[in-house]
């Protein structure tokens, strides 16, 4: 049997923006459809004062006392494989700090990939309207550029507390939003109260959902074939792959993937390699794992199609089989 996949989806955005109370709504909606979540929660400091919000009956780990793009980054592999080791959830969920820079921590879900079946889906960024406007109004500043890269970052963008603004203001920022993030879909919400299903749409792994199959078509359309956003594809491997088939694989990678890594065995070679491949370049490093790792290529970009790299990969894994 296979082993399973679970999503990882991250919830970021600036201080205030309403994250937690977000999550919240996500966890309590989980339940209603019978998953088990879980929580990777994020503080700054060396309290988790968020964490209190949302219930001692969510498996949560907690990464305190710095930021996990940065000081406590090495740490996230280590805390997602607890989660999913421990807990078997369905679902998890990682609230970063409110100054946190999306990418650092996308490329650190990633390498967690190679220990465990996990997938980062979707990258969710709350944005307080209100806030966003003001910055906007300044035109600079650090907090008005970590704003614009959460927000290109995302899948989704949650634009909150709309009631604080006027309908001419929301209109600008929601234009704004487009012009920043062309890919991302944008969700005006108050009080983070929005349906899950435009984070979730239809992703393989997680348990059958409710919603109207119409409305989740056209999430499903618009999540995995937006532009211009950026977003880790990661892909399992079922088996070692030639190594020359698979170098001019890597050679022919679109412009779109500015990053690629992963674990990979090959057959007519005696070691299993960790590949990286980063501004047109690739290189491969052998190594001898002391614990289980798994064969899998994760790519990080914009603008590229999976359903072209997984037929580049299906053909890799055909030729083998033959």
């Amino acid at each position: 049997m296979v082993e399973r996949t679970v999503p990882v989806y991250l919830l970021t955005g600036f201080l205030g923006s309403g994250k937690t109370t977000l999550l919240r709504r996500l966890i309590d909606d989980a339940n209603g459809r019978g998953w088990k979540p879980a929580v990777l929660m994020n503080e700054a400091g060396d309290v988790n004062l968020d964490g209190m919000l949302v219930g001692t009956e969510v498996p949560m780990a907690e990464m305190l006392g710095g930021c996990i793009c940065c000081t406590v980054r090495a740490d996230l592999g280590v805390e997602l494989m607890s989660l999913v080791k421990e807990h078997d959830p369905d679902v998890i969920w990682i609230e970063s700090t409110g100054v946190a820079e999306p990418l650092e921590i996308i490329d650190g879900v990633t390498e967690a990939s190679f220990y465990g079946r996990i997938e980062l889906k979707g990258v969710v960024t709350v944005v307080d309207a209100r806030h966003l406007l003001d910055r906007m109004r300044i035109g600079t500043g650090k907090t008005y550029r970590l704003m614009q890269d959460q927000i290109r970052a995302a899948s989704l963008v949650v634009l909150n507390k709309t009631d604080l603004v006027a309908p001419a203001e929301r209109d600008e920022l929601a234009e704004r939003l487009a012009d920043w993030n062309a890919g991302a879909a944008i969700v005006q919400t108050v009080g983070a109260e929005l349906d899950p299903e435009r984070i979730y749409g239809i992703h393989e792994g997680l348990p059958a959902q409710t919603a109207d199959q119409e409305h989740r078509h056209e999430h499903h359309h618009e999540h995995h074939h937006g532009h211009h956003h950026v977003r880790a594809m990661t892909r399992y491997l079922k088996g070692p792959v030639d190594s020359h088939a698979f170098e001019a694989f890597v050679g022919r990678l679109p412009e779109g993937v500015y990053r690629a890594k992963g674990i990979v065995s090959f057959r007519d070679t005696a070691n299993r390699y960790l590949f990286q491949y980063a501004y047109r370049q690739s290189d491969f490093l052998p190594i001898r794992p002391q614990k289980t790792v798994h064969d899998v290529l994760v790519f990080i970009g914009e603008d590229f199609s999976e359903s072209d790299l997984d037929a580049e990969l299906d053909k890799l894994t055909a030729e083998d089989r033959n």
